[in-house]
């Protein structure tokens, strides 16, 4: 079945207690049609109601202190288009802005995928709100700001437009404000947009496109102005227009490539010429290298020579000293005696050793002195004075060559430095070269710049021109489908008659006033307004009393007859004390409406038409002394006594 039922409410205890509170709406496995919570006051009824308003994606939760002090979360387990559904809310501190969703039943969570959804904001299309609607096939519904202006903004239809279908507080039994006639004008007016969505007289097909056509006629304004503001900077910054940026554009580019070829002949010849100077650069290095190691071979040859020099003076010394050593040996000999000691005359003949004696004072001489010292001597002289003139000859000879060499080693150096200087003017002569060269390059590359610039510059302003032409083409597309969509809204403008569901809420409206017993009953009808009338007078005109049962008969008609056509409604009434102002609860001046029979034929309606033409509703009630008759329709009874549990919705707050 489509729609909302409620299964359970289980409430989480506070952290750290794994105790739980809660009422369950079913009797075995299946939801019961009709629900009673009963109890005297302060016990926590109301309560429950808000805690299934809140689960269902309501902006706030129960604030009374001994509720926030035990309750943690709250889970509700549903049926959602007959699939079951658990959400849960956390309930500390302020509203919850996320709800937890599990297609599963409450004692199979654990095996369920848990779906996180956003409650707020509550126009979110992909929010727990449109996931309810959705059960009623609701969801994506548009309702228009103004009825009669073509023009006007729209809101999404939300689960909380339609908690003033489904909850009928208290308070709003003898308000003077049953259709919300007293709130501001979009209560009222969304009020009774959502009745007529759900019984598909709201034609969401014409809100849809007054939607589209004002998206699309502001789309069509902010691209205009787009449009505009484009072409107002293009026409400052890029005052040649389009066409002459065309032909600016095309005269750069062939500027661009000529230079470019001038540019690559001018360094082709030029890395020519790079080439030249590379090889003379190392003709420079080569003659440099040659001229420094002939000078170091100059210098070598003449410290040889210096070093040798002195040698041939060493050498030249020792001969002149052995010179002397001879000659002195020769005049200066002691061993050659020329007078007699004793006489003093000339010897005719030397001493000489005959036979062993001395000839002039016969002494006998040993045989190692019989040899002739003088003689030895001079002989070793020669020697020693025959190998330093060798030596000393060689030396000159040798030092006669290395200065014949070293004449030549000067005149390869001299070589060598003329062809290092050749080279260098060579280099020096190619330095200056490229002078030339650069200015010419430089001149080309100038000119390139500029024709780049130009280039650059045309581009920019046919991009500009070409965002404007884009823009001026988006406008006018979105201008066309404006026109299109509202040309459809026209087509669809005619909307469906709303007479036939007046006269069957009216009709439905009058029967169960009669069958509940209304006083007096005259002449019972509701207006186009959705406003209830009886005898003849607007239901604002009844007493306390006849307020809250015109109430009770107006909810039942629209939740009945939204079942029985098979409507996109939730199928679920909440009621919250239909009792007030009736029987026992009657004021004292209302003795038209303190019959108790009147709340029992109100249950003893709703049970008949739930057994029969409601086979599928829901309905439950918050009542402070329910009938007998209800009795098995009571899911939980409180007591608001210590001694007889259970004491209310938190039983152990009894104080």
């Amino acid at each position: 079945m489509t729609g909302i039922r409620i299964g359970q409410l289980r409430l989480a205890g506070s952290t750290g207690s794994d105790r739980t509170y809660g009422v369950s709406f079913r009797e075995r496995s299946t939801i019961r049609s009709l629900s009673v919570i009963a109890g005297p006051s302060q016990t926590g009824k109301t309560t429950i109601l808000d805690y299934i308003r809140y689960c269902l994606g309501g902006s706030t939760h129960p604030q009374h202190e001994e509720v926030l002090q035990a309750v943690r979360s709250a889970l509700l387990e549903t049926e959602l288009d007959g699939s079951p559904t658990v959400i849960e809310r956390a309930a500390t501190g302020s509203a919850s802005k996320f709800a937890s969703v599990w297609t599963s039943r409450l004692d199979e969570l654990r095996s369920a995928d848990e779906l996180r959804l956003s409650v707020e904001p509550v126009g979110d299309s992909d929010g727990l709100s449109q996931f309810l609607l959705a059960a009623c096939n609701l969801q994506g519904v548009l309702l228009p700001e103004s009825a009669s202006k073509d023009e006007t903004d729209s809101d999404l239809l939300s689960i909380r437009d339609l908690f003033r279908v489904i909850f009928v507080p208290n308070e709003r039994l003898d308000n003077r404000s049953l259709v919300f006639e007293q709130a501001n004008h979009m209560v009222r007016q969304k009020f009774r947009q959502s009745i007529d969505a759900m019984f598909g007289i709201h034609d969401n097909e014409q809100a849809f496109l007054a939607a589209r056509y004002r998206t699309a006629r502001e789309n069509a304004r902010i691209a205009e102005g787009k449009a505009r503001a484009l072409r107002q900077f293009a026409d400052s910054e890029h005052p040649r227009g389009p066409m002459q940026l065309e032909l600016d554009l095309s005269e750069a580019a062939s500027t661009i490539a000529s230079l470019g070829t001038e540019l690559a002949a001018l360094d082709v010849e030029q890395r020519s010429t790079q080439a030249a100077s590379v090889n003379l650069r190392q003709q420079l290095d080569r003659a440099q290298r040659n001229a420094k190691d002939a000078q170091i071979r100059v210098s070598d040859r003449r410290s040889l020579i210096t070093r040798l020099d002195a040698l041939r003076g060493q050498y030249a010394d020792d001969q002149r000293k052995l010179n002397f050593l001879l000659e002195a040996e020769r005049l200066f000999d002691p061993l050659q005696v020329t007078t007699c000691p004793a006489c003093f005359n000339t010897l005719t003949t030397s001493p000489v050793i005959v036979d062993g004696h001395c000839s002039l004072c016969h002494n006998p001489v040993d045989d190692h002195d019989s040899h002739d010292p003088s003689q030895a001597s001079v002989a070793v002289l020669e020697a020693e004075l025959r190998a330093v003139k060798t030596r000393l000859k060689s030396l000159n000879d040798y030092v006669q060559r290395l200065t014949l060499h070293q004449n030549v080693l000067l005149e390869e150096s001299v070589v060598a430095n003329e062809a290092a200087d050749a080279a260098a003017r060579a280099v020096d002569a190619i330095v200056t070269a490229p002078a030339p060269w650069l200015a010419i390059r430089d001149g080309l590359n100038e000119r390139l710049i500029q024709a780049t610039l130009v280039q650059q510059s045309a581009q920019t302003g046919l991009a500009a021109w070409q965002r404007v032409t884009e823009a001026d083409a988006q406008a006018e597309e979105l201008a066309n489908e404006a026109r299109r969509i509202n040309a459809q809204r026209k087509e669809h403008r005619e909307r469906p008659d709303r007479a036939e569901l007046i006269h069957d809420l009216s009709a439905r409206f009058g029967q169960i006033l009669t069958e509940i017993g209304y006083p007096k009953l005259q002449d019972p009808f509701i207006g186009d307004d959705l406003v209830p009338h009886v005898r003849h007078l607007p239901y604002t005109a009844a007493s306390s009393g006849g307020m809250v049962l015109i109430a009770l008969a107006w909810n039942l008609a629209l939740w009945e007859i939204a079942h029985e056509r098979d409507a996109d409604a939730p199928g679920l009434l909440i009621i919250d004390s239909p009792q007030k102002n009736l029987g026992h609860n009657s004021k004292g001046d209302d003795r038209d409406f303190a019959d108790a029979q009147l709340v029992e034929n109100f249950y003893a309606h709703a049970k008949n038409w739930l057994a029969t033409d409601g086979a599928g509703a829901q309905l439950i009630v918050v009542d402070n002394s329910p009938p007998e008759s209800v009795d098995e329709d009571i899911v939980i009874r409180f007591t608001r006594r210590a001694d007889s549990p259970p004491y209310g919705l938190i039983p152990e707050a009894t104080s």
